[in-house]
């Protein structure tokens, strides 16, 4: 009787113990992916900055496209890839924020790069590229100008929490804000209108899909051979 208690005595020390291990494991890598995310969210503003410039180029690259020369690879700015890399830190370690709209954008950065290739690809001298596929473009890097501004409060500490979506109304104030003022660019203006009918924003379509980064980037390889025309407005 009495071993079979110095037994017990000595299963329940090494439970408790063995329980009190795991909890303290549990609470240093809390801790150390609260400490993780403070640190990713206190650069987030310069991948911001830098996400919304690449956008603005983008956008100022294809308003220069001439119609004889076409899109061409000099025309495509680079994927910002160190900024991508801090967004994808900060989504990992990002626990109590809901960062849809930070992933969305992030994936919508390889469909973007995706659409342009595609139009060179598709560019010759019997189909050349048309305003109209340009004019979509443009709107698809305002939408991405759109998304980086939408988090800005949340990077900023003015907000604790981020937006939960990205409405074509920032699309269009981010396209007064990279120069492309409302009544100036009538094909972006119809395509805007257009849009607006067939969904509330420019990332609905990746939300209904997935809200994880794999599956966004399923996404971007699905996109990499669109071909716009004017059924984006219709």
């Amino acid at each position: 009787m009495a071993s079979a208690s110095v037994a017990l005595g000595a299963a329940f020390l090494a439970f408790h113990n063995t329980t009190r291990s795991i909890r303290g494991a549990r609470e240093q890598e809390t801790h150390r992916r609260k400490r993780k995310q403070s640190a990713v969210r206190a650069v987030l503003p310069i991948a911001l900055s830098e996400l919304s410039g690449y956008a603005e180029q983008s956008a100022n690259q294809l308003n220069n496209v001439s119609p004889t020369m076409g899109m061409t690879d000099r025309r495509i700015e680079p994927i910002p890839t160190k900024t991508l890399e801090r967004l994808a830190d900060f989504i990992e370690y990002s626990d109590t924020v809901d960062v849809a709209v930070v992933e969305a954008t992030t994936a919508f950065v390889q469909i973007f790069n995706s659409r342009l290739r595609a139009l060179i690809d598709a560019d010759t001298p019997t189909t050349p590229t048309t305003q109209w596929e340009i004019a979509a473009r443009i709107l698809d890097a305002a939408s991405i100008y759109a998304g980086a501004a939408a988090v800005y409060a949340y990077a900023r500490r003015q907000k604790e929490q981020l937006p939960h979506s990205v409405s074509w109304g920032d699309v269009r104030g981010a396209l007064s804000n990279m120069g492309f003022l409302e009544g100036e660019h009538e094909d972006l203006d119809k395509m805007l209108e257009g849009r607006k009918k067939l969904s509330a924003g420019p990332f609905d379509h990746l939300a209904r899909r997935s809200t994880c980064p794999a599956g966004l980037e399923l996404e971007a390889v699905k996109s990499t051979g669109e071909r716009s025309g004017r059924s984006e407005a219709t």
